[in-house]
Formats: C-alpha cells, structure tokens, sequence
C-alpha cells in the first residue's frame, strides 16, 4: 500500500489520560508510555474513495483493492475516476454499486455540483443529509469521512463492526443495546472520536 495517502499522528497523552479519568476499565489497554498513532487520510477524496473501497470488506480485501487501484492509477482524483472505464474499475474489484457511487461523486465534483472542502465548514448532520443522498453512501460511510479526514472529535460509528465488538469487550457485554450506546455518548461527549479508536485498538488485539 502507498504510504503517500496516509499520515500518521500521534495522539497527545494527556488526551488518553482524560479517556481513561472519564472510564477507568481503559487503563487495561492504554498505555500511557507507549505512543498511540491516528492513521489519518487528508485528502478528502482519497478518504471517500477508500471508505467506499471499505464497505463491508474485510481488512485483508481492503489492502487488496486499494493496491490495486493505487498501481493502477498513478494519481487517484475524480478526473481519473470519472473518465476511467467500467472495466478497469470492475477488475481492480469494485463491485457494481461501488462503481456507481464512485462515478456520481467523481463527476459531481468534476462539475462543482460538490465541493469536499467546503463540506468540511458545514456541521456534522448536514454533511450526513448532502453526502447519503448519494447512491451507497450511509452514515457508516460518512462516519469515516468526518473521523479520518474532517477531524471531528465527536463521531463514534454505533454500526461498526470493529466499535461493537470493543465495546463488548469493555463492558462484558453479548449485545450493544440502546442503554449502553446513550450512557457512552453521553460519557464521553467530544471525546467520542477517540474513544472509538480505542476500541478500534481493543477489538483488534483481542
């Protein structure tokens, strides 16, 4: 994988030790001596193209394609993606409703009818209404956009496999209900982001 659409930033210890005040069971795994990197993709396009790459594929596929589509293609924009042919897109191992999304937004873009950074100044829900009226984006999609390309620190994805299984693990739980999601937003509040993380890591290693 080219290491050219993605940047590593460490996250500040003192952000993890407010994480672990506000639950303590995290300091089972939070190391506060050992560095905790955020991979993050600046380029709001390559973050989208890369989420819809994502969706409902396993770690392992991900890497596949996005190898793929990055040795097919020496720079990836919506110029590239709006003119390349159904073939090659099909072969790199897009799927068909994959392929539509990704040519509706690469030509909406190419026509200004949308505009990535200034997206980026709207609030959280209005970036959800503009961006799921597009065919297979949902708010699992946009989730990814606002974490690892906007910043926002105060998304947590309740659908994600990776964010369930965390949660289980922390709380000893067979099932992510209602109950538990509302205590955590409210717990954690604009510390959301991070906590996901966590549990991203937690859910990895375990």
């Amino acid at each position: 994988m080219r290491s050219k659409y993605f940047k590593y930033q460490k996250i500040d210890p003192s952000l993890l030790k407010e994480l672990i005040d506000l639950e303590p069971r995290l300091a089972k795994y939070i190391d506060l001596n050992q560095p905790f990197y955020f991979r993050i993709m600046p380029n709001h396009f390559h973050c989208l193209v890369h989420t819809i790459v994502s969706q409902q594929l396993s770690n392992a596929a991900v890497d596949a394609i996005w190898t793929k589509l990055t040795n097919k293609f020496k720079k990836i924009n919506p110029k590239v993606i709006a003119n390349a042919s159904l073939e090659s897109l099909r072969n790199i191992g897009f799927s068909e409703n994959k392929i539509k999304c990704l040519k509706q937004m690469s030509y909406d873009i190419c026509d200004k009818k949308l505009n990535l950074k200034k997206l980026e100044k709207l609030p959280n829900g209005k970036i959800y209404d503009i961006l799921t009226k597009y065919h297979n984006i949902g708010n699992w999609s946009v989730d990814m956009l606002l974490i690892f390309s906007y910043y926002r620190n105060n998304i947590i994805s309740y659908s994600d496999y990776g964010i369930k299984k965390g949660l289980k693990i922390l709380y000893d739980v067979n099932k992510v209900d209602e109950a538990l999601i509302n205590k955590v937003t409210k717990k954690f509040g604009n510390h959301l982001t991070l906590f996901g993380l966590v549990l991203w890591k937690i859910s990895n290693t375990n």
